[in-house]
């Protein structure tokens, strides 16, 4: 069943590409900043993952009640004792300065019977709609997001919309599949309501979906 996200939430997704040489610095690093925002009255989940592909690629997946990106910046981003160690060493150990992506929450879906292992098999899957065709591809989205949470091995799901693009889109999904092949025999290549949705999906896009397959390090829900 959709559950409508609240508006309000502040919703972020950050890029990380770190050098090699300092990826367990950085993730012990990491950990520890995500264990003190737990303890934050305004947090609500926070998901770390390492790119399949890349060992020095990683992304945080994070939602808070804040008010505002500003006041997110000023309260949490500045503000707090134990970040500033982590934000003064992060740029000296990274490739490539982070990148912070706002994102709109609008619905999501979770199990009520399968909970998130860190064997889950994860998505993060970006779409570049038409103007013309956002309805469209939103009822679209829907349809097939309420199917996709009635299935066995689904864990949970997330729909977003780029506060800065609304042609922009984003889906974070999670499931309990062993591997990129079981979830191509499982899911992709065996549902109807898929082959619908694929079918539909070239007409309203303005480029190809992108997707990552993220390996999850840690999850936190907030209390």
């Amino acid at each position: 069943m959709t559950e409508y996200a609240n508006p309000n939430d502040l919703v972020f997704y950050v890029k990380y590409h770190i050098k090699p040489e300092f990826t367990n610095e950085f993730q012990e690093r990491l950990m520890g900043v995500v264990e003190n925002m737990t303890q934050e009255d305004s947090f609500v989940s926070a998901f770390v993952h390492q790119y399949a592909e890349s060992e020095g690629r990683f992304s945080m997946y994070e939602r808070w009640t804040d008010s505002s990106k500003d006041a997110f910046m000023t309260y949490q981003m500045e503000g707090k004792d134990y970040r500033k160690e982590y934000e003064k060493r992060l740029p000296l150990i990274s490739e490539t300065p982070r990148k912070i992506h706002l994102l709109k929450p609008l619905a999501y879906w979770i199990s009520a019977n399968v909970k998130p292992s860190e064997n889950d098999l994860i998505f993060y899957v970006n779409f570049h709609i038409k103007l013309d065709k956002l309805e469209e591809w939103k009822k679209a989205a829907l349809q097939i997001l309420n199917k996709m949470a009635e299935e066995d091995a689904f864990v949970s799901t997330f729909l977003h919309q780029d506060a800065e693009d609304p042609s922009r889109f984003t889906i974070y999904e999670r499931w309990n599949e062993a591997s990129m092949e079981d979830f191509e025999k499982n899911h992709l290549n065996a549902k109807e309501y898929r082959r619908v949705y694929e079918n539909m999906l070239p007409d309203l896009m303005q480029s190809m979906r992108t997707f990552r397959i993220l390996e999850p390090l840690g999850s936190w829900i907030g209390k």
